[in-house]
């Protein structure tokens, strides 16, 4: 899978070393359907970088971070409990 960097170009925009941009577009498109992220791409992000590894711990985090806006209040605890998955695998 493909990571890219983000240029910090803006001083409002978060510094993250690396994030999975397939993620970050689906999190932004289920934003725009539902004002939510899906359990499905938490899950799947969870399986990328524990059962699999083709996501590594430290770039799962950047992205969980990254997407963190796109999670409505209701779907908080489960969104911790996939980050405490990445940030222990």
């Amino acid at each position: 899978m493909k990571i890219n960097p983000i240029v910090n170009s803006n001083p409002s925009q978060t510094n993250f070393k690396a994030v999975n941009q397939k993620y970050l577009k689906w999190a932004e498109k289920d934003y725009k359907v539902v004002k939510n992220i899906s359990g499905h791409l938490l899950e799947s992000l969870r399986d990328d970088v524990c059962l699999f590894g083709d996501i590594s711990p430290k770039d799962g985090v950047d992205t969980m971070n990254a997407i963190r806006k796109y999670m409505a209040p209701e779907g908080r605890d489960f969104f911790e409990h996939v980050l405490d998955n990445i940030r222990n695998a």
